[in-house]
Parts: structure tokens; sequence; C-alpha cells
């Protein structure tokens, strides 16, 4: 009885044995097939310097789509101006911001998968061996990266400064990151010291076995290995030291202490609240006030006949029904049309249709509706909903081009006149100075440039307007010590609008207001002392991590020495 048991007991053990067996046989089989198609029991025998050389490859490659991908999550908040850029290129509205966001996240996923069966094969100890496929995959994803990067670079220059002005605030995060992937890696990193040592020592037996001059072989392999022990180590505590003492370097706004944190900056509505409602519509600036929004910001352009009216475009294609009112005429100079065709245009229909933002779902059936019924805006509608509200009007005066325009030359009288005659206060009129006529009375001055403070007080103006990546946090600062407002544009996301927080930004140009108004605080801020104790406390955690992984690394492959050495006893007694 005690024997059947016995052997019921052993057949279940080597049944889970097997069954290990196979599990690990499985794995290995992934790992190799996946990154080297390697599904064969005996695989090719690899070249193990070309291998080393993919492998470096891969990862530049990897490490260039993580910048890429670190940049296109950074220029989220223009990716609207993208979107519009391209649509008056191509005349066809796609979200090329969300195409871009897919195709890159597919080929840093792809790469990543890589890496991880590469290092799956050093803590194996498999031979490398990355198949053609995946080889030329590699070097498809590295130039469609290199060409987009080239693009953006020439034809959208000005979003490189914004990728600067993002690493700035994202400093201390990525620091504390790059310190938790270096540690881990320490035990790839301490693997491979020890597994090098290991083949060091077998050489000599492991040669004068295999070869007829063993002598200069094991002295070339020494040295490879040698250097290799050497190489490895120095790289890698160089890397972990530079990261321990970056943060040195590090200066972002929001590492403040909380009693030096301004006010929330004030919102102008950039053409209204164009995530809620049809951009330069009545109803879009009805949602700015909701939003509490102290000014409305927007474009003013001449009809034929004299009406100034609200449209950002040269042209009424993206943001109207034109082509199905007026479809000979549909890439006209909106400033072409009279105001009774423009009336006959409708404004709203659009936003419903592209839904260039992806908020439509968050609007009620009601407000779907009355987006709908939205038309072109003219300029009197606008002030006397701001003269209603108390809200301040600044717009960028796009006069007609055409030479040929009836007010080619007086649309800034034009528009001066209506305002003049509307029921506005005057002071609530911020009067961009780059609109190249003289400020009427009482409008309050603003330049778009920047300009030292004592000629800004010499032309009596208290406000500057520029875009958020043209200036830099000491300017801003220094602005504010010398009573100098600033207003930047166009800022859409929640990391930018903190930043510019911290930065003491006096008001911010947004498409997302009725984002911005529920925040309280920005997204982070931390006191110097507070930075500092978490920046030693992190890195004596990595340090001390570092050191127990290479104690237990030490101790495994001693472990492993001296089973080698023993049976290698035996097989010389033998």
């Amino acid at each position: 009885m005690d024997c059947a048991v016995n052997a019921c007991e052993l057949a279940r053990l080597m049944m889970e044995r097997q069954m290990i067996f196979q599990l690990k046989k499985f794995c290995l089989t992934c790992i190799t097939g996946i990154y080297g198609c390697q599904w064969k029991t005996y695989p090719p025998q690899p070249n193990k310097k070309k291998e080393c050389i993919w492998y470096l490859v891969l990862s530049c490659t990897f490490i260039i789509s993580v910048f890429w991908f670190y940049c296109w999550w950074a220029l989220r908040n223009d990716y609207s101006n993208l979107n519009e850029h391209l649509f008056a290129k191509m005349h066809r509205w796609l979200d090329w911001s969300v195409i871009l966001l897919i195709l890159t996240a597919i080929i840093f996923s792809y790469l990543l998968l890589l890496m991880i069966l590469a290092l799956c094969h050093f803590a194996l100890g498999i031979s490398l061996y990355l198949h053609w496929i995946n080889k030329v995959a590699i070097l498809i994803s590295v130039l469609l990266i290199l060409i987009l990067m080239i693009i953006i670079r020439i034809k959208w220059k000005e979003e490189w400064d914004t990728i600067s002005l993002s690493l700035q605030v994202t400093a201390p995060f990525l620091h504390i990151g790059a310190i938790v992937g270096v540690t881990s890696m320490a035990w790839f990193v301490t693997d491979q010291i020890f597994r090098s040592k290991r083949r060091n020592s077998m050489l000599t037996v492991s040669v004068s076995r295999t070869l007829r001059n063993p002598a200069n072989e094991k002295r070339k392999k020494q040295l490879d290995q040698t250097v290799f022990q050497m190489v490895l180590p120095m790289f890698y505590l160089g890397v972990v030291i530079i990261l321990y003492f970056i943060p040195c370097a590090i200066s972002s706004p929001c590492i403040i202490e909380r009693e030096n944190l301004a006010p929330r900056p004030s919102m102008m509505g950039h053409r209204g609240a164009p995530m809620l409602a049809p951009e330069n519509t009545l109803m879009s600036f009805e949602e700015t006030v909701k939003c509490e929004a102290s000014t409305f910001e927007t474009d003013v352009q001449i009809s034929s006949d004299g009406v100034p009216f609200l449209m950002h475009d040269s042209t009424f294609e993206r943001t109207t029904d034109i082509v199905a009112v007026f479809p000979k005429r549909a890439r006209n100079k909106a400033s072409s049309f009279t105001w009774a065709e423009i009336q006959k245009l409708n404004a709203g229909n659009w936003f419903l249709k592209k839904d260039p933002y992806n908020t439509v779902r968050m609007l009620s059936e009601a407000s779907q509706k009355k987006a709908f019924k939205q038309r072109v805006c003219p300029l009197t509608q606008l002030l006397a909903l701001a003269a209603k509200n108390k809200k301040y009007v600044i717009f960028d005066l796009r006069p007609p081009t055409n030479t040929s325009h009836p007010y080619h030359n007086t649309s800034h009288k034009v528009v001066a006149e209506t305002i003049l005659n509307s029921s506005i206060d005057h002071n609530l009129i911020l009067w961009l100075a780059n609109n190249k006529n003289n400020t009427p009375n009482d409008f309050q001055k603003i330049v778009g440039e920047k300009l030292d403070p004592e000629t800004l007080h010499r032309e009596n103006i208290h406000t500057i307007n520029i875009r958020y990546s043209n200036i830099s946090f000491m300017e801003i600062r220094n602005y504010a010590a010398k009573n100098i407002s600033t207003n930047l544009y166009v800022v859409n996301e929640r990391w930018l609008f903190s930043t510019l927080w911290c930065t003491k930004v006096n008001s911010v140009t947004t498409n997302a207001c009725h984002i911005f108004k529920n925040m309280n605080e920005p997204i982070w801020h931390i006191s110097p002392g507070t930075y500092l104790a978490i920046w030693i406390i992190i890195d004596l955690i990595s340090f001390l991590l570092i050191v127990l992984i290479y104690l237990i690394q030490r101790s495994k492959h001693r472990k492993i020495q001296e089973v080698r050495v023993e049976e290698n006893s035996e097989d010389i007694i033998l």
C-alpha cells in the first residue's frame, strides 16, 4: 500500500516537473520566436558582433521613439492648430493629431516589446538573433520618426519651444522615472557582469578542448571579457551618478513656496469657448461668460459692403456650409462677400459634424440644437454682449488683402467707428498696436511683441500679448516686477496653465475656459525643501537597492561557480 502511494506521489511530481519544463520551453520559444522568428528546435547560429550592433540600433531607435512619444504628448496643447493648418492646405477635415498619436503609440509599443524581449534574452543567457523582418521594421520606424521630426521642425518650428518648455516642467518627474528605470536595470547589468566573469574563468577548460591553438584564442577571449567587465560597470555607474546629481541643474517654475504662489491667471476666451460652441459665434461668447472669463478674444474682418464680422480663417470653407450655399465661391476670400450673403451661411452645423475637440457629446440636446442654428456673428452683437456683461474685448483685425476691396485701406476706421457707436465702455477695448493704426482715445493699448519695460511705460502700454513659447519664465517675472501684465496664448492644457500660474502670468488666452475655471490651484507645486527631501530619499533608496541587487547576484553566481567547480573536479577524477 505504501509503495503504491509513493509511486503515485512520484508520478505526480514527475508530471509537475514535466509541466514546468514544457512551460519554460514554451516561454523560451515565444521569446526567441517573436524576437528572431526562431520557432525551430535548432535555431541558426547568430553572428554575435552583428547582433550586438543591431541591439544598439534597436536601443537607439527605442530612445528616439520615447523622445518622439514625449514630444507628441507635449504638443497636445496645439493639436487644433495642426488640424487647422492641414485643413488650409488639403481642404479636407481630419483629426490628424489622433492619427499621428495612434501611429506613434504603435511604433513605441512595438519597439518596447522588442526591448523587453532582448532583455529577456540577456536574463536567460540566450544568444540574440534579430530576424530581418524586425530589422527592416526598426529602420522604417526610425526613418518615419525622423521624417516627422524634420517636417515639424520646418513647418511648425515654434513647437520645439513648447517641447523645451515642457521639459522644464516635467523634469522632476522625468528624473524620478529615470532613477526607477536605471535602478531596475541593475539586475540585468550585474547579471551580465558576473556571467562574464564566470565565462572568463571557464575559458581555459572550454578552449583547450575545442581548439588546436588554445593559448592565443584564450587570451583574445579573456581580453574581450575583461574589457566588457570594465566598460559595462563604468558606464552604468556613470549614468547612475549623473542621475543622482542632475536635480542640481533642474529649475522648474512650480518648485515654489506656497505663499509665493500668485492668484489664478484670468482667462480670455479664444474665439469664445470653441470647445463648447462653434467658434466666433454668439453662442460661443455666451459660453465664455458662463466660464467666468474676463475677456472675449476674436478676429474681425470686413464684408465687401463694410460690415465688420467675426471670422478667423481667410475663407468660410472650414466653419460654415458655404460649399452647399455658394459651391462655386467656397474658396473665395471671406471679405469678398456682402453681409446679406454672409447671413445665409450656417456657422454651427460644421461643429456638430466635425466635432473638432471631441466635446460635442458633453453638450445637452438643447445646446446642440442651439449650436446648429448659429450664424456668422457681426461685431455689433459681440460688443453688445460684452457691454451687458462688462467683459473686455480684444481682437485681431484682418484687413482685406485684395487691393480692389472698397475698405482695403480703411478697415480699421470702420471697426473703430463701430466700437465708438456701440454702448460698450471704451476702456473695455484692448486695442492691439500692431493693427497698424493709431489707438483711439480711451482704448487700452496692447502690444504683441516683447519690448523693454521703459519703452512700454513711455508708450503708456501696460500689457503685452504674446505666444506662450516666445517668452521665458524669467522675462515674465521681470515684467511682473515692473508692473507690466502678460497675456499668453493659446493655452489649452492643464499642465501648461499650471506652469504659467506658477510663473505669475496675469492672463491666458484659451479654448478650455470651462476646464480652467474649476482649478483652484496648479495641478502640482512643491516647496524647494520638500523637493530636496524627495530627491535625497529617492537617491538613497536607489543606491541601497543597487547594492542589494549586487549582493544577491554575487551570492547566486558564487553558488553556480561552486557547482561548476565540483562538476569539473569530478570530470578530472574520472
